[in-house]
């Protein structure tokens, strides 16, 4: 049985945070918004690497070695199904040598894999810090931290990110507002309640959930819940104790 976390709202409070997301409540729109600031898509370390990488071999070298290592993981992998898919193709005495070629190859996946991942990163940050407005590499920055933002309606979930990025060289600067897809449906509220005594004011029977149920992942099914007081206004939203915005 999962237990509920509850986010409290005392009465003429609409706002409150809980594992540094921000839940707000607008009563008259029936809406609920929930923030939460990431951490910037680049580190100082990553980025001073894929500076110091891009000087020592140039922007267009960084992309042919993370092509190269990518078509080098994709060999490794074929030849390592065909190892295991036709073994037949091997006689009794070759045994010996199949398993080696099955440990090399897997090894020579992992390494593949991470030199792949290391010159891809060093891209995707050449081209991230590329300004378009000035026609220079590496001065495009992140100047605020990425916003996430869910949005639950009545008849609507929304979630975007929010990245925010300027130039250190010409000032332009370009905010981007992206909608993300989340997998959400709705649940029906419940009418009945056995714990609907408020804890503000001390009124039994006050305590109602007001909207549906907002369900998200249909697998794991991390509902968030609403709840507030006909009497003092008090609200009160309940969720899954592993449910967090990302």
């Amino acid at each position: 049985m999962t237990k509920d976390k509850r986010i409290r709202f005392p009465s003429g409070s609409y706002q409150a945070f809980y594992e540094d997301i921000s839940y707000r409540i607008d009563p008259e729109n029936d809406t609920v918004e929930m923030t939460q600031r990431l951490n910037p898509r680049y580190s100082s370390e990553s980025r001073e690497e894929a500076v110091n990488l891009a000087n020592k071999l140039g922007i267009e070298n960084i992309q042919k070695r993370a092509r190269l290592f990518l078509k080098l993981l994709l060999l490794s992998i074929l030849l390592f199904l065909f190892l295991v898919i036709f073994p037949a193709y091997f006689s009794i005495e070759s045994e010996g040598f199949l398993s080696v070629g099955k440990f090399l190859t897997i090894v020579s996946e992992i390494a593949f894999l991470y030199m792949f991942g290391y010159y891809r990163a060093a891209v995707n940050y050449c081209m991230d810090s590329y300004c378009e407005k000035c026609g220079k590499h590496f001065v495009f920055e992140e100047f605020e931290a990425p916003l996430v933002k869910e949005v639950s309606k009545i008849d609507a979930y929304t979630k975007t990110l929010t990245r925010y990025w300027h130039c250190r060289n010409c000032g332009h600067k370009d905010i981007k507002v992206e909608p993300r897809s989340i997998n959400h449906h709705h649940e029906k509220k419940q009418g009945n309640l056995r714990e609907d005594t408020c804890e503000e004011c001390g009124k039994e029977h006050s305590i109602e959930e007001y909207r549906n149920i907002d369900v998200l992942n249909y697998a794991l099914k991390k509902k968030i819940r609403y709840f507030k007081c006909r009497n003092c206004g008090y609200h009160e939203i309940r969720l899954n104790k592993k449910f967090k915005i990302v």
